[in-house]
């Protein structure tokens, strides 16, 4: 049970941070949602959003990997990581926009990968990722 309760408490506070982060963005304050990010990422991967931008998808795709989220935390965190894209792209930061759009289709190619049951909104998602990216 304490596993199930820590697991639980673990994904709301991540599911908070997206919402606040959507919410800080909407209102017109993407650097305040990328700090959110920067605080996320440094608690779920040990690394901030600085070591996130430059580090190579596949080293990105591989330290998800190891550490070997369940199918909720690797579809919040496929979230988290398109929200980041979306306040870098509201800050003005395209470049660093698309490489976390990047990141975050790869992070949805995972999820299919990992959970077989098939998800129609996810599916709608990566073809828009695919399509902002192309």
């Amino acid at each position: 049970m304490p596993t199930e309760d820590y697991l639980l408490k673990y994904l709301e506070k991540l599911n908070y941070a997206i919402a606040a982060m959507l919410g800080l963005r909407e209102k017109g304050f993407p650097e305040d949602a990328l700090k959110m990010a920067d605080e996320t990422y440094r608690e779920l991967l040990h690394y901030d959003l600085k070591e996130l931008t430059v580090m190579p998808i596949e080293k990105f795709i591989e330290t998800i990997r190891q550490r070997n989220y369940n199918i909720s935390i690797l579809n919040l965190l496929s979230q988290i990581t398109h929200e980041t894209a979306t306040s870098f792209e509201a800050d003005h930061q395209t470049n660093t926009a698309k490489i976390f759009y990047l990141k975050s289709l790869e992070l949805y190619h995972l999820l299919n990968e990992k959970d077989k049951t098939f998800s129609f909104e996810r599916e709608i998602r990566i073809e828009e990722l695919k399509n902002k990216l192309s």
